[in-house]
Protein backbone atom coordinates (compact mmCIF):
# COMPACT_ATOMS: atom_id res chain seq x y z
CA UNK A 1 0.00 0.00 0.00
CA UNK A 2 1.35 3.28 -1.00
CA UNK A 3 2.79 5.73 1.46
CA UNK A 4 -0.17 8.18 0.76
CA UNK A 5 -2.77 5.63 1.52
CA UNK A 6 -1.03 4.57 4.70
CA UNK A 7 -0.95 8.68 6.00
CA UNK A 8 -4.99 9.02 5.10
CA UNK A 9 -6.03 5.91 7.27
CA UNK A 10 -4.12 6.80 9.87
CA UNK A 11 -5.50 10.24 10.01
CA UNK A 12 -8.98 8.87 9.25
CA UNK A 13 -8.51 6.80 12.74
CA UNK A 14 -8.30 10.11 14.25
CA UNK A 15 -10.92 12.19 12.15
CA UNK A 16 -14.31 9.81 12.16
CA UNK A 17 -14.50 9.21 15.76
CA UNK A 18 -13.70 13.04 16.47
CA UNK A 19 -16.32 13.92 14.04
CA UNK A 20 -18.87 11.74 15.05
CA UNK A 21 -18.49 13.07 18.72
CA UNK A 22 -18.37 16.67 17.71
CA UNK A 23 -21.74 16.38 15.67
CA UNK A 24 -23.56 14.19 18.33
CA UNK A 25 -22.60 17.31 20.51
CA UNK A 26 -23.81 20.16 18.05
CA UNK A 27 -27.07 20.16 15.72
CA UNK A 28 -26.02 22.73 14.18
CA UNK A 29 -22.93 20.63 13.16
CA UNK A 30 -25.28 18.27 11.86
CA UNK A 31 -26.85 20.35 9.63
CA UNK A 32 -23.70 21.76 8.22
CA UNK A 33 -22.57 18.42 7.66
CA UNK A 34 -25.88 17.65 5.54
CA UNK A 35 -25.89 21.34 4.18
CA UNK A 36 -21.88 20.28 2.93
CA UNK A 37 -22.94 17.00 1.49
CA UNK A 38 -24.84 18.57 -1.45
CA UNK A 39 -23.01 21.51 -1.98
CA UNK A 40 -19.40 19.38 -1.81
CA UNK A 41 -20.92 17.04 -4.81
CA UNK A 42 -19.29 20.21 -7.05
CA UNK A 43 -15.97 19.56 -5.31
CA UNK A 44 -15.90 16.20 -4.63
CA UNK A 45 -12.64 15.84 -6.18
CA UNK A 46 -10.98 18.60 -3.82
CA UNK A 47 -9.83 15.50 -0.86
CA UNK A 48 -9.95 12.33 -2.47
CA UNK A 49 -7.89 9.44 -2.80
CA UNK A 50 -8.15 6.06 -4.88
CA UNK A 51 -6.64 3.01 -2.66
CA UNK A 52 -5.30 0.68 -5.55
CA UNK A 53 -5.76 3.29 -8.24
CA UNK A 54 -5.76 2.13 -11.88
CA UNK A 55 -5.82 5.63 -13.44
CA UNK A 56 -4.94 4.12 -16.60
CA UNK A 57 -8.21 1.90 -16.62
CA UNK A 58 -11.24 3.52 -19.53
CA UNK A 59 -13.71 2.24 -16.79
CA UNK A 60 -16.27 4.53 -14.62
CA UNK A 61 -14.88 3.53 -11.13
CA UNK A 62 -10.80 3.36 -11.29
CA UNK A 63 -10.03 2.99 -7.89
CA UNK A 64 -11.87 2.04 -4.09
CA UNK A 65 -12.34 6.26 -4.15
CA UNK A 66 -12.62 8.13 -0.60
CA UNK A 67 -13.60 11.43 -0.55
CA UNK A 68 -13.96 14.13 1.98
CA UNK A 69 -17.94 13.61 1.35
CA UNK A 70 -17.77 10.60 2.54
CA UNK A 71 -16.64 11.79 5.88
CA UNK A 72 -19.98 13.71 5.93
CA UNK A 73 -22.04 10.67 5.17
CA UNK A 74 -20.55 8.84 8.13
CA UNK A 75 -21.00 11.58 10.60
CA UNK A 76 -24.37 12.03 9.98
CA UNK A 77 -25.32 8.32 10.27
CA UNK A 78 -23.60 7.40 12.82
CA UNK A 79 -25.11 9.94 14.95
CA UNK A 80 -27.95 8.13 13.83
CA UNK A 81 -26.86 4.93 15.07
CA UNK A 82 -25.69 6.50 18.17
CA UNK A 83 -29.36 8.47 19.76
CA UNK A 84 -30.74 4.82 19.13
CA UNK A 85 -32.47 3.88 22.87
CA UNK A 86 -31.34 0.51 24.13
CA UNK A 87 -33.14 -2.42 22.09
CA UNK A 88 -34.25 0.44 19.49
CA UNK A 89 -33.73 -0.45 15.89
CA UNK A 90 -33.78 2.14 13.01
CA UNK A 91 -36.50 1.69 10.23
CA UNK A 92 -35.64 0.40 6.68
CA UNK A 93 -36.31 3.49 4.14
CA UNK A 94 -38.59 2.63 0.99
CA UNK A 95 -36.52 1.28 -1.71
CA UNK A 96 -33.30 -0.11 0.59
CA UNK A 97 -34.09 -3.49 0.53
CA UNK A 98 -34.36 -3.52 -3.89
CA UNK A 99 -31.05 -1.29 -3.90
CA UNK A 100 -29.26 -3.90 -1.31
CA UNK A 101 -30.56 -6.82 -3.47
CA UNK A 102 -29.06 -5.26 -6.83
CA UNK A 103 -25.67 -4.48 -4.87
CA UNK A 104 -25.79 -8.24 -3.25
CA UNK A 105 -26.39 -9.80 -7.12
CA UNK A 106 -23.59 -7.51 -8.84
CA UNK A 107 -21.14 -9.04 -5.71
CA UNK A 108 -21.89 -12.28 -7.04
CA UNK A 109 -21.54 -10.76 -10.53
CA UNK A 110 -18.16 -10.44 -9.83
CA UNK A 111 -17.11 -13.71 -8.30
CA UNK A 112 -18.03 -15.25 -11.54
CA UNK A 113 -16.52 -12.76 -13.68
CA UNK A 114 -13.23 -12.24 -15.18
CA UNK A 115 -11.31 -9.65 -13.91
CA UNK A 116 -12.72 -8.63 -10.64
CA UNK A 117 -10.97 -5.66 -9.75
CA UNK A 118 -12.27 -3.64 -11.43
CA UNK A 119 -15.97 -4.30 -10.31
CA UNK A 120 -14.84 -4.48 -6.99
CA UNK A 121 -13.74 -1.02 -7.85
CA UNK A 122 -17.90 0.04 -9.07
CA UNK A 123 -19.37 -2.35 -6.26
CA UNK A 124 -17.42 0.21 -3.60
CA UNK A 125 -18.97 3.26 -5.12
CA UNK A 126 -22.93 1.52 -5.11
CA UNK A 127 -22.16 0.60 -1.59
CA UNK A 128 -21.24 4.45 -0.53
CA UNK A 129 -24.49 5.43 -2.65
CA UNK A 130 -26.33 3.38 -0.92
CA UNK A 131 -25.23 4.77 2.82
CA UNK A 132 -25.73 8.30 1.43
CA UNK A 133 -29.38 7.41 0.69
CA UNK A 134 -29.61 5.99 3.91
CA UNK A 135 -27.56 8.80 6.15
CA UNK A 136 -30.07 11.43 4.59
CA UNK A 137 -33.16 9.11 4.89
CA UNK A 138 -32.27 8.93 8.91
CA UNK A 139 -31.17 12.52 8.83
CA UNK A 140 -34.33 14.50 7.34
CA UNK A 141 -37.30 14.06 10.22
CA UNK A 142 -39.41 17.44 9.94
CA UNK A 143 -39.93 20.00 7.29
CA UNK A 144 -37.40 22.38 8.48
CA UNK A 145 -35.11 19.16 8.05
CA UNK A 146 -35.88 19.41 4.49
CA UNK A 147 -35.91 22.76 3.77
CA UNK A 148 -32.49 22.99 4.90
CA UNK A 149 -31.51 20.56 1.91
CA UNK A 150 -33.38 22.17 -0.48
CA UNK A 151 -31.79 25.36 0.55
CA UNK A 152 -28.57 23.95 -0.03
CA UNK A 153 -29.19 22.59 -3.26
CA UNK A 154 -30.20 25.93 -4.49
CA UNK A 155 -27.28 27.56 -3.12
CA UNK A 156 -25.31 24.73 -4.91
CA UNK A 157 -26.85 25.58 -8.33
CA UNK A 158 -26.51 28.92 -8.20
CA UNK A 159 -22.70 28.69 -6.99
CA UNK A 160 -22.11 26.07 -9.90
CA UNK A 161 -23.55 29.19 -12.42
CA UNK A 162 -20.62 31.27 -11.60
CA UNK A 163 -18.36 28.46 -12.60
CA UNK A 164 -20.17 28.02 -15.37
CA UNK A 165 -19.94 31.75 -16.56
CA UNK A 166 -15.91 31.35 -15.55
CA UNK A 167 -15.78 27.82 -17.98
CA UNK A 168 -17.75 29.92 -20.66
CA UNK A 169 -16.40 33.71 -20.41
CA UNK A 170 -12.94 33.59 -18.97
CA UNK A 171 -11.80 29.99 -19.87
CA UNK A 172 -13.52 30.48 -23.27
CA UNK A 173 -14.79 26.98 -23.77
CA UNK A 174 -17.22 26.11 -26.08
CA UNK A 175 -19.13 23.59 -23.73
CA UNK A 176 -18.91 24.91 -20.15
CA UNK A 177 -18.18 22.29 -17.12
CA UNK A 178 -18.00 24.30 -14.49
CA UNK A 179 -16.73 22.46 -11.67
CA UNK A 180 -17.62 18.57 -12.82
CA UNK A 181 -15.00 18.47 -15.48
CA UNK A 182 -17.63 17.62 -18.56
CA UNK A 183 -20.41 19.27 -19.90
CA UNK A 184 -22.65 16.49 -19.77
CA UNK A 185 -21.75 15.42 -16.22
CA UNK A 186 -22.94 19.32 -16.08
CA UNK A 187 -26.02 18.84 -17.23
CA UNK A 188 -27.38 16.14 -15.90
CA UNK A 189 -26.57 17.24 -12.34
CA UNK A 190 -29.01 20.27 -13.02
CA UNK A 191 -31.66 18.11 -14.63
CA UNK A 192 -31.69 16.30 -11.53
CA UNK A 193 -31.58 19.05 -9.05
CA UNK A 194 -33.61 22.09 -11.30
CA UNK A 195 -36.95 20.64 -11.47
CA UNK A 196 -36.88 20.02 -7.62
CA UNK A 197 -35.58 23.83 -7.50
CA UNK A 198 -38.98 24.75 -9.77
CA UNK A 199 -41.21 22.61 -7.94
CA UNK A 200 -40.18 23.97 -4.17
CA UNK A 201 -40.43 28.03 -6.11
CA UNK A 202 -43.89 26.59 -6.97
CA UNK A 203 -45.05 26.02 -3.36
CA UNK A 204 -46.31 27.82 -0.33
CA UNK A 205 -42.92 26.89 1.45
CA UNK A 206 -42.08 30.29 2.09
CA UNK A 207 -41.03 33.79 0.22
CA UNK A 208 -37.68 33.65 0.72
CA UNK A 209 -36.77 30.07 0.19
CA UNK A 210 -39.55 30.69 -2.91
CA UNK A 211 -37.35 33.52 -4.74
CA UNK A 212 -34.10 31.58 -3.68
CA UNK A 213 -35.39 28.92 -5.69
CA UNK A 214 -36.82 30.38 -8.16
CA UNK A 215 -33.17 32.16 -9.20
CA UNK A 216 -31.47 28.98 -9.19
CA UNK A 217 -34.02 27.61 -11.85
CA UNK A 218 -32.95 30.06 -14.03
CA UNK A 219 -29.85 29.95 -13.39
CA UNK A 220 -29.41 26.09 -13.47
CA UNK A 221 -31.17 26.75 -16.48
CA UNK A 222 -29.02 29.14 -17.90
CA UNK A 223 -26.02 26.18 -17.23
CA UNK A 224 -27.96 23.52 -19.19
CA UNK A 225 -27.88 25.95 -21.86
CA UNK A 226 -23.97 26.47 -22.23
CA UNK A 227 -23.07 23.08 -21.51
CA UNK A 228 -24.30 23.10 -25.29
CA UNK A 229 -26.18 19.13 -24.56
CA UNK A 230 -28.35 18.51 -27.18
CA UNK A 231 -29.82 16.09 -25.36
CA UNK A 232 -29.88 17.89 -21.99
CA UNK A 233 -31.96 20.99 -23.77
CA UNK A 234 -34.59 18.66 -25.06
CA UNK A 235 -34.88 17.24 -21.29
CA UNK A 236 -35.02 20.58 -19.41
CA UNK A 237 -37.83 21.80 -21.74
CA UNK A 238 -39.66 18.44 -21.30
CA UNK A 239 -38.96 18.82 -17.53
CA UNK A 240 -39.75 22.25 -16.92
CA UNK A 241 -43.13 22.01 -18.73
CA UNK A 242 -44.05 18.84 -16.77
CA UNK A 243 -43.71 20.48 -13.39
CA UNK A 244 -45.22 23.91 -14.70
CA UNK A 245 -48.36 21.63 -15.76
CA UNK A 246 -48.66 19.45 -12.74
CA UNK A 247 -48.20 22.66 -10.54
CA UNK A 248 -50.85 24.48 -12.34
CA UNK A 249 -47.96 27.10 -13.31
CA UNK A 250 -49.29 27.59 -16.63
CA UNK A 251 -52.55 29.48 -15.29
CA UNK A 252 -52.95 32.66 -17.22
CA UNK A 253 -52.50 35.48 -14.92
CA UNK A 254 -50.87 38.75 -14.89
CA UNK A 255 -48.10 37.13 -12.95
CA UNK A 256 -47.71 33.98 -15.26
CA UNK A 257 -48.24 36.36 -18.41
CA UNK A 258 -45.11 39.04 -17.15
CA UNK A 259 -42.39 35.88 -15.94
CA UNK A 260 -42.86 34.34 -19.30
CA UNK A 261 -42.45 37.46 -21.28
CA UNK A 262 -39.32 38.49 -19.62
CA UNK A 263 -37.83 35.00 -19.99
CA UNK A 264 -38.93 35.39 -23.48
CA UNK A 265 -37.04 38.35 -23.62
CA UNK A 266 -33.69 36.83 -22.33
CA UNK A 267 -33.87 33.78 -24.43
CA UNK A 268 -33.92 35.41 -27.76
CA UNK A 269 -29.76 36.98 -26.59
CA UNK A 270 -29.05 33.89 -24.87
CA UNK A 271 -30.44 31.45 -28.17
CA UNK A 272 -28.93 33.88 -30.28
CA UNK A 273 -25.26 33.94 -28.39
CA UNK A 274 -25.68 29.55 -28.04
CA UNK A 275 -27.43 28.83 -31.67
CA UNK A 276 -23.37 28.39 -33.51
CA UNK A 277 -22.32 26.65 -30.77
CA UNK A 278 -25.27 23.74 -31.19
CA UNK A 279 -24.80 24.16 -35.17
CA UNK A 280 -20.98 23.62 -34.59
CA UNK A 281 -21.66 20.48 -32.59
CA UNK A 282 -24.15 19.03 -35.09
CA UNK A 283 -21.41 19.42 -37.96
CA UNK A 284 -18.79 18.42 -36.29
CA UNK A 285 -20.03 14.85 -34.84
CA UNK A 286 -21.62 14.35 -38.61
CA UNK A 287 -25.21 14.35 -36.98
CA UNK A 288 -27.51 11.98 -35.47
CA UNK A 289 -27.58 9.67 -38.04
CA UNK A 290 -23.86 9.02 -38.00
CA UNK A 291 -23.66 8.90 -34.02
CA UNK A 292 -26.30 6.71 -33.88
CA UNK A 293 -26.49 4.78 -37.00
CA UNK A 294 -24.29 1.91 -35.88
CA UNK A 295 -21.18 -0.08 -36.03
CA UNK A 296 -19.49 1.89 -38.81
CA UNK A 297 -18.25 4.41 -36.63
CA UNK A 298 -17.36 4.09 -32.79
CA UNK A 299 -20.44 6.59 -32.13
CA UNK A 300 -23.73 5.56 -29.41
CA UNK A 301 -25.19 3.15 -32.01
CA UNK A 302 -21.58 0.97 -31.92
CA UNK A 303 -22.73 0.08 -28.05
CA UNK A 304 -26.08 -1.93 -28.86
CA UNK A 305 -24.14 -4.38 -31.04
CA UNK A 306 -21.29 -4.62 -28.07
CA UNK A 307 -24.01 -5.07 -25.39
CA UNK A 308 -25.88 -8.23 -27.28
CA UNK A 309 -22.44 -9.28 -28.18
CA UNK A 310 -21.28 -9.93 -24.55
CA UNK A 311 -24.87 -11.13 -23.26
CA UNK A 312 -24.89 -14.05 -26.51
CA UNK A 313 -21.52 -15.18 -24.76
CA UNK A 314 -21.96 -14.37 -21.12
CA UNK A 315 -25.54 -14.69 -20.06
CA UNK A 316 -24.91 -12.69 -16.88
CA UNK A 317 -22.86 -10.26 -18.46
CA UNK A 318 -19.04 -9.73 -18.63
CA UNK A 319 -18.94 -8.29 -15.18
CA UNK A 320 -19.30 -5.60 -13.37
CA UNK A 321 -17.16 -2.26 -14.94
CA UNK A 322 -15.56 -4.61 -17.10
CA UNK A 323 -17.27 -3.35 -20.07
CA UNK A 324 -13.57 -1.64 -21.40
CA UNK A 325 -11.65 -4.47 -20.92
CA UNK A 326 -13.40 -6.81 -22.59
CA UNK A 327 -14.25 -4.91 -25.51
CA UNK A 328 -10.46 -3.72 -26.12
CA UNK A 329 -9.60 -7.35 -25.79
CA UNK A 330 -12.65 -9.57 -27.98
CA UNK A 331 -15.69 -7.57 -28.48
CA UNK A 332 -14.01 -4.28 -30.47
CA UNK A 333 -12.24 -6.53 -33.48
CA UNK A 334 -15.25 -8.56 -33.90
CA UNK A 335 -16.43 -5.36 -35.36
CA UNK A 336 -14.02 -4.07 -36.98
CA UNK A 337 -12.48 -1.49 -34.29
CA UNK A 338 -8.18 -2.81 -33.33
CA UNK A 339 -8.10 -1.37 -29.85
CA UNK A 340 -4.78 -2.09 -28.17
CA UNK A 341 -5.50 -4.86 -25.63
CA UNK A 342 -5.09 -4.87 -21.92
CA UNK A 343 -2.12 -6.67 -20.28
CA UNK A 344 -4.28 -7.62 -16.87
CA UNK A 345 -4.87 -5.49 -14.23
CA UNK A 346 -1.30 -5.03 -12.55
CA UNK A 347 -0.53 -3.00 -15.16
CA UNK A 348 -0.99 -0.17 -17.58
CA UNK A 349 -1.46 -1.56 -21.10
CA UNK A 350 0.41 -0.22 -23.84
CA UNK A 351 -1.17 3.54 -24.90
CA UNK A 352 0.48 3.47 -29.02
CA UNK A 353 0.37 3.50 -31.53
CA UNK A 354 -2.60 3.26 -32.95
CA UNK A 355 -2.45 0.81 -35.98
CA UNK A 356 -3.98 2.26 -39.29
CA UNK A 357 -7.16 1.57 -40.08
CA UNK A 358 -8.38 0.54 -36.83
CA UNK A 359 -11.54 2.73 -36.53
CA UNK A 360 -11.18 4.06 -33.05
CA UNK A 361 -10.00 7.45 -31.56
CA UNK A 362 -7.95 5.86 -28.04
CA UNK A 363 -6.08 2.71 -27.81
CA UNK A 364 -8.21 1.09 -25.32
CA UNK A 365 -12.19 0.85 -25.55
CA UNK A 366 -14.18 3.68 -23.44
CA UNK A 367 -17.29 2.77 -21.22
CA UNK A 368 -20.53 2.42 -22.84
CA UNK A 369 -22.59 6.02 -23.38
CA UNK A 370 -24.99 4.52 -22.12
CA UNK A 371 -25.91 3.32 -18.78
CA UNK A 372 -28.75 0.54 -19.98
CA UNK A 373 -26.45 -1.04 -22.89
CA UNK A 374 -23.68 -0.89 -20.32
CA UNK A 375 -25.43 -2.57 -17.76
CA UNK A 376 -26.58 -4.94 -19.90
CA UNK A 377 -22.88 -5.96 -21.25
CA UNK A 378 -21.75 -5.60 -17.88
CA UNK A 379 -24.82 -7.61 -15.85
CA UNK A 380 -26.53 -9.27 -18.05
CA UNK A 381 -30.78 -9.67 -18.34
CA UNK A 382 -30.67 -10.37 -14.51
CA UNK A 383 -28.74 -7.09 -13.54
CA UNK A 384 -30.83 -4.90 -16.13
CA UNK A 385 -34.26 -6.08 -14.60
CA UNK A 386 -33.29 -6.22 -10.80
CA UNK A 387 -31.74 -2.39 -11.84
CA UNK A 388 -35.25 -1.67 -13.22
CA UNK A 389 -36.69 -2.83 -9.96
CA UNK A 390 -35.13 -0.24 -8.59
CA UNK A 391 -35.77 2.66 -10.35
CA UNK A 392 -39.01 1.46 -10.20
CA UNK A 393 -39.23 1.96 -6.38
CA UNK A 394 -37.70 5.42 -6.71
CA UNK A 395 -40.40 6.45 -8.79
CA UNK A 396 -43.45 5.18 -7.05
CA UNK A 397 -41.81 7.45 -4.40
CA UNK A 398 -41.77 10.08 -6.22
CA UNK A 399 -45.41 9.32 -8.10
CA UNK A 400 -47.06 8.99 -4.83
CA UNK A 401 -47.59 12.87 -4.33
CA UNK A 402 -49.58 12.96 -7.90
CA UNK A 403 -52.40 11.50 -5.85
CA UNK A 404 -52.98 14.12 -3.39
CA UNK A 405 -51.14 16.76 -5.23
CA UNK A 406 -51.28 20.06 -3.06
CA UNK A 407 -49.61 23.85 -3.01
CA UNK A 408 -47.82 21.57 0.57
CA UNK A 409 -43.99 22.20 0.57
CA UNK A 410 -43.35 18.27 0.71
CA UNK A 411 -46.06 17.41 -2.04
CA UNK A 412 -44.15 19.84 -4.21
CA UNK A 413 -40.76 18.56 -3.64
CA UNK A 414 -41.90 15.28 -3.98
CA UNK A 415 -43.53 16.29 -7.64
CA UNK A 416 -39.79 17.58 -7.64
CA UNK A 417 -37.86 14.87 -7.23
CA UNK A 418 -39.79 12.77 -9.61
CA UNK A 419 -39.36 14.95 -12.28
CA UNK A 420 -35.53 15.14 -11.06
CA UNK A 421 -35.24 11.37 -11.51
CA UNK A 422 -36.78 11.50 -14.67
CA UNK A 423 -34.18 13.90 -15.95
CA UNK A 424 -31.71 11.41 -15.13
CA UNK A 425 -33.55 8.47 -16.61
CA UNK A 426 -33.87 10.33 -19.83
CA UNK A 427 -29.91 10.93 -19.79
CA UNK A 428 -28.62 7.81 -18.94
CA UNK A 429 -30.59 6.80 -22.45
CA UNK A 430 -27.29 8.52 -24.22
CA UNK A 431 -24.74 8.61 -20.87
CA UNK A 432 -23.33 6.50 -18.38
CA UNK A 433 -22.80 9.81 -16.28
CA UNK A 434 -25.04 8.36 -13.15
CA UNK A 435 -22.18 6.41 -12.05
CA UNK A 436 -19.66 9.83 -11.48
CA UNK A 437 -19.28 10.27 -7.68
CA UNK A 438 -21.11 13.66 -7.90
CA UNK A 439 -24.06 12.65 -10.03
CA UNK A 440 -24.07 9.60 -7.85
CA UNK A 441 -24.10 11.01 -4.69
CA UNK A 442 -26.67 14.28 -5.25
CA UNK A 443 -29.15 11.60 -6.70
CA UNK A 444 -29.14 9.28 -3.72
CA UNK A 445 -29.11 12.72 -1.13
CA UNK A 446 -32.54 13.58 -2.73
CA UNK A 447 -33.96 10.15 -2.88
CA UNK A 448 -32.99 9.92 0.90
CA UNK A 449 -34.73 12.93 1.48
CA UNK A 450 -37.51 11.62 -0.54
CA UNK A 451 -37.74 8.75 1.17
CA UNK A 452 -37.46 10.43 4.50
CA UNK A 453 -40.96 12.27 3.80
CA UNK A 454 -43.08 9.19 2.09
CA UNK A 455 -45.29 7.94 2.34
CA UNK A 456 -46.69 11.39 1.56
CA UNK A 457 -49.29 11.86 4.38
CA UNK A 458 -48.38 14.53 7.06
CA UNK A 459 -48.23 12.20 10.10
CA UNK A 460 -45.40 9.87 8.84
CA UNK A 461 -43.10 13.51 10.00
CA UNK A 462 -44.95 14.27 12.86
CA UNK A 463 -44.33 10.54 14.32
CA UNK A 464 -40.65 11.36 13.03
CA UNK A 465 -40.22 14.22 14.37
CA UNK A 466 -41.70 13.71 18.58
CA UNK A 467 -39.57 10.30 18.34
CA UNK A 468 -36.40 12.30 17.28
Amino acid sequence: METKSLIFLSLGAVVIPAGIAAVGRSARLKHLCAGLLIWGTTHYSARTINFFSREWYRGTTRGFEFCWLDFLWIFLFADELRKRKPGQRLGVPFALVSMGCFIAYNAVNILISEPQLFGLFELSKMVRGLMVYAAVAYYVKNEKDLRRIVTALAITIIYEWFWVIHSRVVLGHSRADGTLFHANTLSMFNLIAVPVLFAVALSDVGHRLQRLCGVATFLGSFSVLCTVSRAGLVSLGLLLLGVALTCGALKPTPKTFAVSFALFLVAIPVGLKLAPSFQARFESEGGLSKEFGGRETEGRGTYVYLARLMHADHFFGVGLNNWSYWVSNTYGRMIGYGYIPYTGTGEAPPDGPIPAGSNVDAAQAPPAHSLYQITLGETGWPGVILFAIVWLRWFTMGASFFSNRSPAFRSRFGIGVFFGLLGAFAQSFSEWEYRQTPLLFLLHILLGALAAVYPARPSVMARRASAA
